[in-house]
């Protein structure tokens, strides 16, 4: 039976149950003394999030919502950017997370495969493991917390292809890491489009180049593009540093090619427009995003969350349920993709 769990902040809770009365409250201290209970001191509990790169802005604002929600509970947050953006960098950061005995290990996997291993021993260890951004394996997490529904993503960014090509001509996609599970899912599933939907019959893929979430290698991805596949009309970026990487290359290169993708409109603003080089591209917000994760993650601690099936729980008057995922795990959808071009750009680009 579904059931509706409110996630309240525990420091509040605590703060409210004190009396507002003049004079200093009393209670039996630990030591047995009447002195006054010290109320502010925080939960020894980590709170961690691992994202998949260093020096990107999406992933700090993941971070900082996460952040945000974790400290104003009382507890602490632990919070890692693999450097390098490696896999292995990931997988040693979560073993000292089982050492220091985490509480939660919130995780966007740059390989859901290879950290598969690691991920069950800190669950073993009776450390709670969700994944955001990019879901972990069924068998590594307990809940994925997701942007979007299964294959929304993928028609938006093929709709948009298929009228800037006007429904003919190939397209080439700039990727982030060969690895990353939500962009081998997009991937997967425009082809599967192209292939099924006879709408999208004069639309194909020129190339895949992964840009491994770094601007300089996205960009020099795009330029070869360019140089290989002379012939595309449009590319589709995948990743905010991907089109970050392709917009100025595009510029740089005085090419007539155009792109779409997922993006920060903070960094797409002046590239943005009919006559530039992003006629629109999509995006959630990422302070949301980390903000759902942390009260998840700290729900999963409590138990007052499991990440079963049928599971509903409510956070800042929206509910959210937890449904089964395309993978066999369970996986909670955060909200829908927002669309920004030359009408509203001006409108969100100070705003993420």
């Amino acid at each position: 039976m579904k059931r509706i769990i409110s996630i309240l902040l525990v420091l509040i809770l605590t703060v409210s149950c004190i009396g507002c009365g003049s004079g200093k409250a009393k209670g039996k201290n630990s030591d047995g003394s009447d002195e006054p209970i010290d109320i502010s001191e925080k939960s020894s509990e980590q709170f961690a999030i691992i994202t998949k790169s260093a020096d990107n802005d999406y992933n700090l604002r993941m971070a900082q919502g996460f952040q945000d929600v974790i400290l104003d509970s009382g507890k602490g947050c632990v919070i890692y950017h693999p450097e390098n953006g490696l896999v292995t960098e990931q997988a040693a950061f979560i073993e000292k997370l089982i050492d220091e005995k985490a509480a939660c290990i919130a995780i966007a996997p740059v390989d859901a495969e290879a950290l598969e291993p690691v991920l069950k021993k800190a669950m073993d260890a009776k450390i709670c493991v969700c994944s955001f951004d990019a879901p972990a394996t069924p068998d590594g997490r307990m809940l994925d917390i997701s942007e979007c529904e299964g294959g929304q993503m993928s028609e938006m960014l093929l709709d948009e292809l298929y009228d800037i090509t006007e429904g003919e001509g190939s397209f080439a996609i700039v990727s982030s890491f060969i690895t990353s599970s939500n962009q081998k899912s997009w991937i997967s599933e425009i082809e599967g489009l192209i292939e099924s939907d006879p709408r999208y019959k004069g639309l194909s893929i020129a190339n895949i180049a992964y840009g491994d979430d770094d601007y300089r290698k996205s960009y020099d991805q795009t330029v070869a593009l360019l140089k290989t596949d002379p012939d595309i009309e449009a590319i589709c970026g995948l990743s905010t540093v991907a089109m970050q990487g392709a917009a100025q290359a595009l510029r740089d290169s005085g090419s007539s090619v155009k792109l779409t993708g997922l993006g920060l409109p903070s960094e797409l603003a002046e590239y943005t427009g009919e006559e530039k080089e992003i006629p629109c591209f999509f995006m959630w917000d990422p302070i949301h995003l980390g903000t759902i994760t942390a009260y998840v993650s700290m729900a999963l601690r409590t138990g007052l969350v499991d990440g079963e099936e049928g599971e509903q729980f409510k956070v800042q008057d929206n509910i959210f349920s937890v449904t089964k995922s395309d993978d066999g795990g369970t996986v909670v959808i955060v909200g829908e993709p927002l669309r920004f071009d030359s009408k509203n750009i001006e409108e969100w680009k100070d705003v993420f």
